[in-house]
């Protein structure tokens, strides 16, 4: 950006008045019939579409470098500037005399004002836009965008999360018979996580048990998957939710074994042989109700997962705990997923694993994009 500014402030420009009087007075010229005063009524013009397209390069620049982090594009306008300058040059310098000192000397053109200590300003630019250039080759979020994967896992050992690039930071999904939990503020990428991981494996055949206290979390796939997915609600009002043979509707989280007798029902229901998901959108409203007593409920509901080869997904946001609790349920899982913001201005959602049942992953940091989960 820094280079941009010294781009936009040294070229020959004095101010819109006399740019725009030096504009008009270029048509005129441009328009005689007399050869000399049209070719320098030309050059006034490019003179200044040359000055226009570095200012729109700067402004488009600091658009596109300040929402979304686009590097390629970044450069893209930074070229536009480029080209503004090369412009310029072509129009407002004589290199007729001798070749140093007139690479550093804007003479006077037609109309337009002498400046030329601001031919240094032009030399400087040059330096300035090349290393614009090359610092933005790298995106400024330490974030991994989108890459292959380096290992090709069996498929029948894994179950995928369903976002293609997470699973590639994951090595192709999550191992069979695991526990992971998914942290993260409140925030609709988590929703969508959630979401996805439910939805690809339905679509692919394996049977899918939602624990969850929100009462629209899936119930526009329940009518669609009504074999496969068996939803249990913890909600005040579940029992405005339409009636499904696959629905267990409670009133609250209150009671830990109520909700264990449900569990242990839907698991009881579970296809032998086929691999199967539970999903746990219910730690928070558990752990803020029982505290230390949450922490062996989860442990039980786990240990049960693991004899029948269930591969868990749960959900819990740090931030609403205390710390000692917080870490108590994460110790409890074998894999650990965190989505959190990035410390920049635009504040991008990124994701990263941290442990995953001793398996190897990436670590790197991934860009969430809302239309990329959905893809």
């Amino acid at each position: 950006m820094l280079a941009l500014a010294f781009a936009a402030i040294f070229p020959p420009f004095v101010g819109p008045n006399s740019l725009l009087n030096a504009f008009l007075q270029a048509l005129t010229l441009a328009t005689q019939l007399n050869g000399q005063y049209r070719i320098t009524g030309i050059l006034l013009i490019l003179g200044v579409l040359g000055c226009l397209l570095i200012f729109v390069g700067l402004i488009l620049a600091l658009v596109l470098f300040s929402y979304g982090n686009r590097a390629t594009w970044t450069r893209t306008v930074v070229l536009l500037s480029v080209v503004g300058m090369l412009v310029a040059t072509v129009s407002l310098f004589d290199y007729s005399g001798d070749f140093i000192s007139e690479i550093v000397t804007v003479t006077k053109v037609g109309f337009w004002p002498s400046l030329k200590f601001f031919g240094i300003g032009y030399f400087i630019s040059w330096i300035m836009i090349a290393l614009a250039l090359y610092s933005s080759r790298k995106v400024p979020v330490s974030a991994v965008q989108e890459f292959k994967l380096p290992v090709a896992p069996s498929p029948t050992e894994l179950i995928p999360m369903g976002y293609s690039a997470l699973d590639n930071l994951l090595f192709g999904g999550l191992p069979v018979g695991a526990a992971v939990v998914l942290t993260g503020p409140p925030c609709d990428e988590k929703k969508l996580i959630v979401r996805r991981f439910l939805e690809t494996n339905l679509r692919n055949g394996r049977p899918c048990i939602l624990l969850s206290s929100s009462l629209d979390a899936v119930t526009d796939l329940i009518p669609k998957y009504r074999k496969e997915l068996q939803v249990i609600i913890c909600h005040p009002q579940a029992e405005t939710i339409s009636n499904f043979d696959s629905i267990v509707k409670l009133k609250s989280v209150d009671s830990l074994t109520e909700i264990n007798l449900e569990i242990s029902k839907a698991l009881a229901r579970l296809p032998s042989g086929k691999r199967s998901v539970l999903c746990l959108d219910i730690l928070d409203d558990v752990l803020l109700d029982h505290h230390e007593r949450a922490r062996r409920w989860l442990m039980d509901i786990l240990g049960r997962g693991k004899s029948t080869r269930v591969t868990y997904l749960a959900t819990l946001n740090p931030a609403m705990h205390s710390d000692q609790e917080s870490q108590a349920v994460l110790e409890t899982f074998d894999g650990h997923i965190e989505l959190f913001e990035g410390e920049i201005q635009v504040r991008p959602k990124l994701i990263r694993v941290k442990k995953l049942a001793g398996r190897k992953f990436l670590d790197e940091e991934l860009l969430v994009r809302r239309e990329r989960i959905q893809e």
